[in-house]
């Protein structure tokens, strides 16, 4: 690898023989070197590897700026995560995490903590991110000495949501949530009853209306296609109940969001419905 730009002593930006360019921390790496000079690869401690070839500038800014223990360990938190959910997250994790982490370390040392009014939801809708999220407090601990609670556990799982879903802008992770959130209340509401949130049935449910809410907010809903007709009608006389919820949603939709469901759309989430609330996907049944 070739250094193309020194940072300071212990954090530069290289590139490989490919143009793929990677940031990579060592302690010394940048010490009395120049642009152009190899890299020193028995002094690298950790590499940031990107999906993109080139690192986005802003990430290069924040970089600039950040001292080395924050850069190791938004790394680290963001390789447990692609350990484990897969290397699904956009490159913006980084930067958006790297920016959290020192603002939210910067507020507790001043004993300055911040609630999450989204912390139910992110800890039930979004149980793999807020477990990230935890696992994260425990690296800003062993890092840092500072102990934090599940809420800035809830934030850090927020960021990770916004990374895997193409980092849309946080604004738009926190309305998916509240629609997410908004429809489990209509269904649970409509049955009167406690989903088991352990069942795959639930899993695939929270996961379809993850996306559906995704698709609505965007304004990329799908068609409907010839022949749904059918299938529509149906699922319409077979699940009478579960149709019924999908038309109060629908009617939800309509009032808050001013979209309204595809055809297709009303099936698939019947079909979901009806699934999460049979009597073997009931809690304590």
């Amino acid at each position: 690898m070739i250094i193309r730009q020194i940072f300071n002593n212990n954090v530069i930006r290289a590139e490989n023989q490919v143009g793929h360019e990677f940031v990579v921390i060592g302690n010394g790496l940048g010490f009395k070197k120049k642009n152009g000079q190899r890299v020193d690869e028995e002094k690298i401690e950790k590499t940031f590897v990107l999906k993109s070839d080139k690192i986005p500038q802003k990430l290069i800014d924040l970089i600039g700026e950040t001292s080395v223990e924050y850069l190791k360990v938004a790394d680290e938190i963001v390789g447990n995560a692609k350990k484990e959910m897969g290397d699904i997250f956009s490159d913006n994790i980084y930067i958006s995490l790297i920016d959290h982490i020192q603002f939210a370390i910067s507020r507790y040392r001043k004993s300055v903590g911040l609630k999450n009014s989204l912390l139910w939801q992110i800890k039930k809708f979004y149980k793999k991110e807020f477990m990230i999220g935890m696992n994260a407090l425990d690296m800003i601990h062993a890092q840092f000495g500072i102990h934090m609670d599940e809420h800035e556990a809830s934030f850090i799982a927020m960021h990770f949501v916004n990374a895997r879903q193409d980092g849309q802008g946080m604004k738009q992770t926190v309305e998916i949530t509240e629609v997410i959130d908004d429809i489990f209340n209509i269904v649970t509401d409509y049955y009167q009853l406690a989903l088991d949130e352990t069942s795959f049935n639930y899993s695939r449910f929270i996961t379809h209306l993850q996306y559906f809410a995704q698709r609505m907010l965007s304004n990329e809903q799908e068609q409907r296609a010839s022949g749904d007709n059918f299938l529509y009608e149906q699922v319409k006389d077979k699940y009478t109940k579960a149709f019924q919820c999908t038309h109060l949603i629908n009617q939800y939709l309509e009032s808050k969001h001013e979209s309204a469901m595809s055809i297709d759309e009303k099936v698939y989430l019947t079909i979901h419905i009806q699934r999460v609330t049979s009597r073997n996907d009931m809690a304590g049944s």
